[in-house]
């Protein structure tokens, strides 16, 4: 029996460095905004501010992170019936449901030939990218579109599996949702 939904939790690896950069960033980030009210006006003031701000910046998106983490219970991807929802790779563009799947193909990451992609081609990828908020998310997920004919590639990279279980994890749930629609027409 195959259970309903598969998920992969965040590698360990990852979780620390995620738990480090909030720490580091919130460190930098008040002690930057302490030492620019120390400082005399245009003694650097300026700059010692704007990186203080930018590391609160980066604090407080690492703490929205980490809840919405914390709410999955460090799930990073869940595979089911329905489709594959990702929060792994940080974007927000929701389940991908297998009905708009027209072709998953596995390709090499080309900033990195030794890891590959699951790239998932979807009948409607404007949709998707709409989907994300974040606007530099959006533009990334743009650049996904032109370089890989799709804006949804997922990998292990941060992942607490290897690539072959999450591919196995994929195309067993893809080739079910497949024969569960394709027999009533065969019939």
């Amino acid at each position: 029996m195959v259970p309903n939904v598969i998920t992969f939790t965040l590698a360990r690896k990852e979780k620390i460095i995620f738990y480090l950069i909030t720490f580091l960033s919130g460190v930098i980030g008040f002690g930057g905004v302490f030492l620019a009210g120390k400082l005399a006006f245009g003694g650097g003031r300026f700059i010692v501010l704007t990186v203080g701000v930018f590391s609160l910046i980066v604090m407080f998106f690492c703490l929205y992170s980490f809840f919405r983490l914390r709410k999955e219970e460090g799930v990073g991807i869940y595979i089911s019936d329905e489709g594959i929802y990702d929060i792994s790779t940080g974007n927000t563009y929701g389940t991908v449901v297998w009905s708009d799947v027209e072709e998953i193909r596995i390709m090499d990451d080309i900033s990195d030939l030794k890891h590959q992609y699951i790239v998932v081609r979807v009948k409607n990828p404007t949709a998707y990218i709409q989907r994300e908020q974040n606007k530099a998310k959006q533009h990334s997920l743009e650049l996904k579109l032109q370089f890989y004919g799709t804006p949804i590639c997922f990998s292990n990279r941060t992942l607490n599996c290897t690539f072959e279980q999450l591919k196995d994890a994929v195309f067993l749930k893809y080739n079910q949702y497949k024969e569960q629609n394709e027999a009533p027409a065969n019939e």
